[in-house]
């Protein structure tokens, strides 16, 4: 019964069209405006298999014996109606299964080929040598009827199949929801407007003007091609077409009709083209955009799609609470090492998996490697913390099996609950989340960490953002105080000092910002080596232009960070900058860290030889802090020895204290380095230290820092005077 409904819908369809026709057709086969029963039998066949050309093909037969009355017509229609699409269709299936088409372009290359060279010619032949059975052929001959049957099939095709076809599926819609209209009334309007125009002119006698102002119709449709959906385009060409075709038996010759087919057949063609052209391009650019967002190992959201993602949410009204959870897996690193990337990837996917079932969950991201976010709909916190809870527990029961032993996950997770009415941004949300991961991974188990994003919390990440933008900013543009503490050294001649270079940033309300404060945010910020960069520039440049400070300056010691020894070209920096202000290198004595250089022994290696070669001094920093064995001393060209301040400031009182500097002085002294003592604050300190052999003394009991500049208007330190 539905089959039988079907076919009568397409007959309901056809004969209508077909009488259409007949109405703004009149005067002969050489005045139809076009062909529908083939482009609607080719439709139908490609919309719901090639046995449904036949009911668009029989009413074709109808309309041909009511319009003729000749049977034989009737026939040949049926014929011409159906054997070109039913022929077309099997061959465009047959493509298709060997080589799909990519793009819409290849598709409607495909298609306009096939129609034009195949499926029209076909129709057009049995259309023509049904004509010639039925009537004697004119004086133009044989020619002339198939190339207009030709041009009417090929133009109703071009015209009806496309519309037919996105009619019959549902329209897609928009980007922002919106259904495309069906029609679109300004090319609608032009096109009847060029009409109304060929028309007054071809009755007023003026072919040519007519036919020139015609042309106005191509950039009309060629321009909507560009920005109109593929639905309300094919309708609106197919109206538009139907405006100009039925002017043309109106003009002054049956030959400017068939220009006029000429006309929207090549116009047809382009419009259809670029609107293929444009429609791939469109779907390039959403394709890439989706690839932008989404992560390509597990499929869900990377971070900047979750950051779309919250934006999106954040802007809509009215919003709903919703939660926000991130999970880390602490020891994915170590599971990556044992276990191999195969394993780890899978690990990864199957955590993606788990995420994506959840049962409030709304969107689930991976923001690196081990770390995820998942959005749920949750109303209070206290459902976030239970989905928290639950999240958790199934993760770290989870274990993966090595060459020699199953490791066990190591989640934490932390969480927030977005308030319907807090104003606030995804940058602010995502910056709370990973304060509230990191709060989750120092928790004790469970390492758990979930609150309701607050104002407060929000603002305290703002100031605390702001803070280091400040001090990026100060960074850039050298916004630095330069201090220095003097050092007691016995081997400075006499009028010469030396002294450590330490830095200070200020506030915007003037106060200082001691090292304590801001090392950690320049950390942060990924601007620590662009600091010690800026120091050396800034101590070099000073030196250079107060010639009488670098002439009374022994040694002036600069400290380098972890990071900076890691930087391939800071040695060729220092050697820039010292050829540009002309400091002599004996003069220079640079800082590395204990434990940073335990952390990198090579690049510290190559650094502490590069520097040696150009002259340089070099000072082990903090040392006893690292847990280092005295092998590293023999491993360094060094110069200084700086014990650290945490084995100095008990020094009177503590016996180990003393043992390990009593040791360190005796190693020291068998490897010719000089011993500087940190954080020297009393009397006793300092006698005991002497006792012990230490010579080189920094201290508040031998000076405090002081602004550079100031420290040269200062006697140069002295040893404090032993009962």
């Amino acid at each position: 019964m539905a089959k039988l409904l079907r076919a009568l819908q397409i007959a309901a369809i056809t004969l209508p069209a077909c009488l259409l026709v007949q109405v703004f057709g009149a005067g002969g086969p050489m005045s139809l405006l076009l062909w529908p029963g083939g482009a609607l039998a080719l439709a139908f066949g490609w919309r719901h298999g090639s046995i449904w050309a036949i009911p668009a093909a029989l009413a074709s037969g109808l309309w041909a014996y009511t319009y003729t009355s000749n049977l034989l017509l009737a026939l040949g229609a049926i014929v011409a109606s159906a054997a070109g699409p039913m022929l077309t269709i099997d061959l465009l299936h047959r493509l298709g299964r060997w080589k799909p088409a990519d793009f819409r372009i290849d598709a409607l290359l495909r298609f306009v080929l096939i129609t034009t060279l195949f499926c029209a010619p076909i129709d057009a032949l049995i259309a023509t040598l049904t004509l010639g059975l039925a009537s004697p052929l004119d004086a133009g001959g044989f020619a002339p009827r198939f190339a207009a049957w030709w041009l009417l099939d090929t133009l109703g095709m071009l015209l009806i199949v496309p519309s037919v076809l996105t009619v019959s599926r549902r329209a897609i819609p928009a980007p922002r929801g919106r259904v495309p209209p069906a029609l679109h009334l300004p090319t609608l309007a032009l096109t009847a407007a060029i009409s109304i125009a060929v028309a007054s002119m071809s009755w007023r006698g003026q072919a040519h003007l007519a036919e020139v102002t015609m042309l106005l119709y191509l950039p009309v449709l060629g321009l909507a091609a560009l920005h109109l959906a593929e639905r309300t385009l094919s309708l609106s060409l197919l109206i538009a077409s139907l405006f100009l075709l039925v002017i043309g038996p109106w003009q002054a010759a049956d030959t400017l009709s068939l220009e006029s087919a000429v006309l929207i057949l090549v116009t047809a063609l382009g419009a259809l083209t670029l609107q293929a052209v444009s429609a791939d391009r469109r779907e390039a650019l959403a394709q890439i955009a989706e690839q932008a967002r989404h992560d390509t190992t597990t499929g869900l959201l990377n971070d900047r799609g979750l950051l779309a993602e919250l934006g999106e949410r954040l802007a809509r009204g009215p919003r709903e609470h919703y939660g926000l959870l991130g999970i880390h897996i602490a020891n994915f690193d170590i599971i990556h090492d044992l276990c191999g990337p195969i394993q780890a990837l899978a690990l990864e996917q199957r955590l993606a998996a788990l995420l994506s079932r959840q049962v409030s969950g709304l969107q689930a991201a991976r923001l690196s490697s081990g770390r995820f976010a998942l959005i749920l709909s949750c109303e209070a916190v206290t459902q976030l913390r239970t989905a928290a809870r639950e999240l958790y527990s199934s993760l770290n029961a989870q274990t993966i099996k090595a060459a020699h032993t199953n490791l066990r996950l190591q989640a934490s997770v932390g969480g927030l609950l977005i308030d319907r009415r807090i104003a606030t941004t995804a940058e602010d949300v995502l910056l709370s989340l990973s304060d509230a991961m990191a709060i989750a991974a120092s928790a004790r188990d469970p390492r758990l960490f979930v609150e309701p994003l607050s104002q407060p919390m929000i603002d305290a990440r703002r100031s605390h953002q702001s803070k280091i933008e400040f001090i990026r900013e100060a960074i850039r543009n050298q916004y630095l105080e330069v201090h220095a503490q003097p050092i007691l050294d016995p081997r400075a001649p006499e009028g010469m000092r030396s002294y450590e270079v330490l830095t200070r940033l200020r506030d915007a309300a003037g106060s200082l910002i001691r090292p304590p404060e801001f090392l950690p945010l320049t950390v942060q910020a990924q601007m620590i080596v662009e600091l010690d960069r800026a120091v050396i520039a800034k101590v070099f440049g000073w030196l250079a232009t107060n010639p009488n400070a670098l002439a009374v300056t022994h040694k002036c010691s600069i400290n380098l960070s972890g990071q900076t020894m890691g930087d391939a070209a800071i040695s060729e920096f220092i050697r820039a900058q010292r050829t540009l202000f002309a400091i002599p290198a004996n003069k220079i004595v640079f800082e590395i860290t204990e434990s940073e250089a335990i952390r990198h022994p090579g690049a510290a290696s190559r650094l502490v030889d590069d520097l040696k070669a150009d002259g340089f001094g070099i000072a082990l920093d903090d040392f006893g802090t690292g847990l280092a064995t005295f092998e590293y001393l023999k491993r360094f060209a060094l110069d200084y020895l700086k014990i650290d301040g945490s084995f100095i400031r008990n020094l009177v009182d503590d016996p180990v204290d003393q043992e390990i500097v009593l040791s360190t002085v005796r190693i020291a002294q068998r490897l010719q380095l000089q011993i500087v003592a940190e954080h020297v604050h009393s009397l006793g300190v300092f006698t005991l230290l002497r006792d012990l052999g230490v010579e080189h003394v920094q201290g508040e009991l031998i000076g405090s820092a002081v602004p550079i500049e100031h420290l040269f208007r200062l006697p140069p330190p002295r040893a404090p005077s032993t009962p």
